[in-house]
């Protein structure tokens, strides 16, 4: 049984591998992160033209605490429009605006 699990990894290894190398590269552009006791934000943007940027800090609702969220991403589809999504998360949800555009150089 454990010789199958290996023959099974070990070919699921190869597998992923061939991909990744079919694949370009994805660097990362730009970094940052922020992180507090009751709050944090980051953002970040990679050279496919994924980027993303949230923040978020403690909201208390009658007797409760939780994390209210907020913040964006956008990224290219295949069908070659580019996505961005303006989200809120909190108490009242998860609450998405999403908006398509042709993507740059398109």
């Amino acid at each position: 049984m454990i010789a199958l699990k290996v023959v099974f990894f070990a070919i699921l290894a190869t597998t992923l591998a061939a991909e990744d190398e079919s694949k370009p590269k994805v660097e990362v552009l730009t970094e940052s992160t922020f992180v507090k006791e009751d709050e944090y934000n980051f953002e970040y943007k990679l050279s496919n033209g994924v980027s993303r940027q949230e923040e978020g800090s403690v909201i208390t609702v009658g007797d409760h605490q939780g994390i209210g969220v907020r913040g964006q991403y956008s990224y290219v589809a295949p069908d070659g429009q580019e996505y961005m999504v303006t989200f809120t998360a909190d108490d009242k949800g998860f609450n998405p605006v999403i908006r398509a555009s042709p993507a740059k150089g398109q």
